[in-house]
């Protein structure tokens, strides 16, 4: 059982040997996570399995807090010029890698050259705009960059920092397996496909955790994580589905924690394709769902619908633009208005991605009958859906979800909005408003200008949002711990009760 303070084996040997009457204990909790991770080496891996062990191990300029924020991490203070492009980060002096060696300007800066230098490495895209990477002062840093970013102290929340001597001295394969960061966890082993186990580090910078230890276990099945946390072999559980959220809050000894996420669920059209061209076409489908009925009754209230692509927690988020209300009439309306004839659609959308994704689509398959528009529902797996996204393929009505990692607008609008974007609609004016926010400072002005972008989609329908994904969390009634926006699973702050 985790649920309770763990006796080491050794301690207490010891203790006993000295003849005390107690032993110091060891807290412990297991977390399951769908699968193990790829790499312990955080330059070469974005995946949000790994990037859930890396930040606790590993340490970034910046971070971003659970209200959606940027705060300091490794960085105190930074500033920029008047355009966001130089932005110069004093770094906070007396910190230590897990080897004790001290952290500096130099390590910053050799890890941003690695990465940059890496083409096959996936954090390599968050910084592209990056022209040159210096040291100012031995706790200095300074960034220039080729075009201005105004959210640029987020996109450092992505990069971890690596302690240059070790690492040249271990290599690459060897560090991937014994990795040293100077996160508030080190680690101790990695069995693959078995457990991730760390243990705090005594030396961390903002204080030695009050978990002693860390496993994390793959766990691929909904139905095994249960019966795990139920069974007490499992502390904390991310992303529980719907249907076993009751089953499990009924329990003894386990909560049900929910967060609004960052992720926003939508339906994408390809704008360049006919009958998806038609804005008549978009808009009744738009008023063709009723969101509320998703979010109330088939997600049992674990979503909230939404009229945008960011959620409340993500910067650029505009409360005045609402969700489209369900209106029947007002959509037929629209379709006959249109060019649709009655020909087959064809509604793609991953079948193991969100929670009841599948029973989400099918239940707008049955509002689009509902109105007169023909579906083909046609779901797939994950890994084949993913890079038909990447690579624009998704050449009809489509269902898909975004939550920006560093939580601004900035990821969905490069990513859908922008006209050399993974979207299939563009516009000048947006591109120009795009341009726009990135050189904005003042973060009301850059505001203004992401609610200008957000009223133009609501008005073009290229994008038809569904719902703001709430997220359901099993945890152990004695770990006090709460679950993030962002998914990531960070213990340095987490403590467990007598």
């Amino acid at each position: 059982m985790t649920r309770t303070l763990r006796t080491g084996a050794a301690l207490s040997a010891f203790a006993l040997a000295l003849g005390t009457t107690s032993a110091l204990a060891q807290s412990e909790i297991t977390v399951a996570q769908s699968s193990d991770i790829r790499t312990l080496d955080p330059s070469v891996d974005t995946s949000p399995i790994s990037l859930n062990v890396f930040q606790n191990v590993f340490s970034a300029l910046t971070q971003i807090a659970a209200d959606g924020s940027v705060e300091p991490e490794l960085a105190t203070e930074w500033t920029s010029n008047a355009d966001s492009t130089e932005w110069t980060f004093s770094i906070r002096e007396g910190v230590t890698f897990h080897d004790g060696t001290p952290l500096t300007a130099e390590d910053v800066v050799w890890t941003y050259e690695k990465i940059m230098a890496d083409e096959g490495s996936p954090v390599r895209a968050y910084l592209s705009r990056v022209d040159t990477v210096e040291a100012t002062g031995e706790f200095e840093v300074t960034f220039t960059l080729s075009a201005p970013f105004a959210p640029w102290p987020r996109q450092l929340t992505l990069v971890s920092i690596l302690p240059s001597d070790t690492y040249q001295e271990r290599g690459a394969e060897a560090f991937n397996t014994d990795p040293v960061g100077s996160g508030p966890f080190r680690i101790v082993s990695w069995a693959k496909d078995e457990a991730v186990t760390m243990e705090a580090f005594d030396d961390y910078w903002d204080g030695r955790p009050a978990i002693d230890r860390v496993i994390w276990r793959p766990v691929p099945s909904d139905s095994a994580r249960a019966a795990g946390l139920l069974s007490g072999e499992l502390d904390v559980v991310p992303l529980l589905p719907p249907a076993l959220v009751e089953r499990i809050d009924a329990a003894d000894g386990v909560d049900v924690k929910t967060v609004a996420s960052n992720r926003v669920l939508y339906i994408g059209f390809d704008t360049n394709t006919p009958p998806y061209d038609d804005v008549n076409l978009r808009r009744a489908i738009d008023h063709a769902i009723n969101r509320d009925a998703i979010t109330e009754r088939l997600l049992r209230g674990l979503g909230e619908p939404m009229g945008q692509i960011v959620a409340p927690v993500t910067f650029g988020y505009d409360p005045a633009i609402e969700p489209t209300p369900y209106d029947p009439d007002r959509a037929r309306e629209l379709l006959a208005e249109s060019t649709y004839d009655g020909e087959e659609l064809t509604f793609l959308y991953p079948n193991n991605r969100y929670a009841f994704g599948t029973e989400v689509a099918q239940a707008i398959g049955g509002f689009l009958d509902d109105i007169g528009v023909n579906v083909r529902l046609e779901g797939m797996e994950y890994s084949a859906y993913f890079p038909l996204w990447l690579g624009k393929e998704l050449n009809s009505i489509h269902m898909f979800g975004f939550g920006p990692s560093i939580m601004d607008a900035q990821l969905p609008l490069g990513s859908l909005l922008a006209s050399d974007s993974r979207g299939y609609w563009s516009d000048p004016r947006v591109d120009d408003l795009i341009a726009a926010q990135l050189a904005e400072a003042d973060p009301e002005a850059r505001q203004a200008l992401i609610s200008e972008i957000w009223g133009m989609v609501k008005d073009n329908v290229p994008y038809s949002m569904l719902y703001n994904e709430v997220q359901a969390y099993g945890v152990a009634s004695n770990l006090n711990w709460e679950p993030r926006p962002d998914e990531r699973l960070l213990f340095g702050d987490a403590t467990l009760s007598e």
